[in-house]
């Protein structure tokens, strides 16, 4: 799976990167300052290495498959309180209609990929976590995967910002929206 960022996406990513620095260089209690450092955060979250994908197992005792889209992305809170998150900060669609998340889960960066189950998640000052979710999806969906043009869009909301990450199942590109105000 490959992924296709614009050259502004990425010099933003470094910009977020450089204010992730500042704050913790800076430790300022000026919330207007923490908010011009942290430009490029969705309510104070660095979402990167996005993925979208699908796949299929096999559950205990089952006797068909469950396939599913997933979604998994690397979130950093640079803000300096925690921010607490769920499957409602996550609204997806597949190829234009909602679909609801069947799991929301999340694990440390650097875990020994050991996935935790979540209702909610909060995420510390500074602290990094993978999130994943997952939503299943019908047999002849998994199937003509490769072969129709899916799309599916994810837009995490926080606070009253948004960021949108679209994919393609044909091209296998992912896109990056700006973040809008809400």
């Amino acid at each position: 799976m490959s992924e296709m960022f614009s050259r502004r996406v990425f010099m933003r990513g470094l910009g977020v990167v450089a204010a992730a620095a500042a704050l913790t260089a800076c430790s300022s209690t000026n919330e207007a300052v923490n908010q011009a450092l942290i430009e490029g955060a969705v309510g104070g979250i660095v979402a990167t290495d996005c993925k979208i994908g699908r796949s299929r197992y096999w559950a205990a005792n089952a006797t068909v498959p469950v396939n599913e889209i997933s979604f998994r992305i690397v979130m950093t809170n640079v803000s300096s309180k925690p921010v607490t998150l769920s499957g409602d900060n996550f609204a997806t669609t597949l190829d234009g209609t909602p679909i609801p998340p069947f799991n929301f889960s999340a694990r440390d960066v650097g875990d020994a990929d050991i996935w935790r189950t979540y209702d909610s998640l909060t995420i510390r000052p500074g602290e990094e976590r993978s999130v994943a979710l997952a939503y299943e999806i019908s047999q002849p969906t998994y199937d003509s995967w490769y072969r129709s043009s899916r799309t599916v869009a994810v837009s995490f909301t926080c606070g009253n910002q948004r960021v949108t990450y679209t994919k393609n199942s044909r091209s296998d590109e992912i896109t990056v929206s700006d973040i809008e105000t809400l």
